[in-house]
């Protein structure tokens, strides 16, 4: 839906563009001709209208027709096609007027039109790199094939020009990408943010309703459990999918409160250590090996202990989970200059690319059996810590998650 509504955006701005672009377009491609060809023979001495050995009137015409073609591709929903189209009609329209002007005559070649500057200032607003090249490129490649061919040096100066136009061209394009990928990016922020409210919302008003009837539950399936004998009964699946049940209840709760948690000075290697210990039993089960590393005399960082448990215990929970057939993990806690950088290290699957930018939107998971919760969660309490987390990843090689947590100066190293 997003997606959609996101494209449905970008062709709208592409046709307010388009349109600009071509009363721009036949304002100067036609304003032009008329006063050299009508006007300023009036002032000079040369023929008033346009020369008899080119085209003659049929650019002008051809371009009045395109309109027909615009107003199509408008309403078939594809304006991109647009800006090529023109610009691949008034470069072949203009090559081959001046072969049938200039070829084999001894005449001094005069033409082009002020439009070309148009063209070539006006492709940063496309916001198209691939349009860009192309128009800058070809605009320029036009004038050097005519002087080869014409074999006149007046031909360097609008090569010149062509060049500098095209340089301030690329100079507006990358200010436009990068304002325009700010905007984005502030966009996705606000649509997460946006979601996130509404989730705690929700959290904070059915949190408490659902996990009242579930303790119940729980409790009467206990009892039921200590009264029936038999082997084959399914209350020990019960049972852990009411744990599940209140496991993504705490994870909703954690997202919808606010931050009024207490902070205490810690110190993470306790913290690591405490996370290793309860990993470990699920670690060794699936074949997979554990290996710490981590600094000397690392200060200790003022933080909710509790919920920096729940933070390692989920990132350290996916890297055994990513590798199935076992493997290794690295832990690796380094200090740097106001800050402590916990790096957990697997050689599990990995992540494609395209689902690295997801992580940590509302219910969005990688994993079959997964909540989209957990690294939500994670997320938000390194976040309200005043720290980053990033997550780097090569398919069928491994994931990297680096957390940086704010502390104070440090010394030494060293190796577990």
């Amino acid at each position: 839906m997003i997606d959609h509504t996101r494209v449905e955006a970008l062709k709208i701005e592409e046709i307010k563009a388009t349109k600009l672009y071509l009363y721009l377009f036949y304002f100067m491609y036609f304003g032009y001709d008329f006063i050299y060809y009508y006007v300023l023979p009036l002032f000079i001495e040369r023929k008033m209208g346009v020369p008899d050995e080119g085209l003659g009137y049929f650019p002008y015409l051809f371009h009045l027709l395109l309109l027909l073609v615009a107003y199509y591709f408008t309403k078939k929903g594809n304006p991109f096609s647009i800006k090529y189209i023109y610009f691949f009609s008034f470069l072949v329209l203009d090559f081959i007027n001046s072969i049938l002007r200039y070829w084999g005559t001894s005449n001094e070649f005069k033409t082009g039109n002020i439009v070309e500057i148009l063209i070539v200032l006006f492709a940063p607003l496309f916001v198209n790199k691939g349009y860009f090249w192309l128009v800058s490129i070809g605009m320029i490649l036009k004038y050097i094939v005519y002087g080869l061919l014409f074999k006149s040096p007046s031909l360097i100066l609008p090569v010149v020009l062509l060049l500098f136009f095209s340089i301030v061209g690329y100079i507006l394009l990358t200010r436009f990408n990068s304002y325009i990928n700010g905007m984005i990016k502030a966009y996705e922020n606000s649509r997460q943010k946006e979601n996130l409210a509404v989730i705690g919302q929700m959290a904070a008003s059915i949190a408490h309703e659902i996990r009242n009837p579930l303790s119940a539950l729980k409790g009467f399936t206990q009892l039921q459990q200590e009264k029936d004998m038999s082997k084959d009964n399914f209350y020990p699946i019960m049972l852990n999918e009411i744990d599940r049940i209140n496991m993504i209840v705490s994870d909703l709760l954690i997202i919808g409160k606010p931050n009024g948690s207490t902070r205490n000075k810690a110190e993470i290697g306790n913290i690591i250590h405490y996370v290793v210990s309860i990993i470990k039993p699920q670690a060794v089960r699936q074949g997979v090996e554990i290996h710490i590393q981590k600094d000397r005399d690392l200060p200790p960082i003022l933080c909710d202990e509790n919920q920096l448990k729940q933070v390692f215990i989920n990132l350290l929970k996916n890297a055994v989970e990513a590798m199935p057939d076992g493997g290794n993990i690295y832990l690796i806690v380094q200090a740097a200059k106001d800050s402590l950088v916990v790096s957990i290290k697997d050689e599990g699957v990995g992540i494609p690319s395209d689902k690295i930018e997801k992580l940590g939107e509302p219910f969005y998971t990688t994993k079959e059996n997964g909540t989209g919760l957990g690294f939500m969660v994670t997320k938000k309490i390194i976040e309200e810590h005043g720290g980053k987390i990033g997550v780097q990843s090569v398919k069928n090689k491994g994931t990297t998650v680096d957390v940086s947590l704010p502390a104070g100066p440090i010394v030494g190293s060293n190796n577990i």
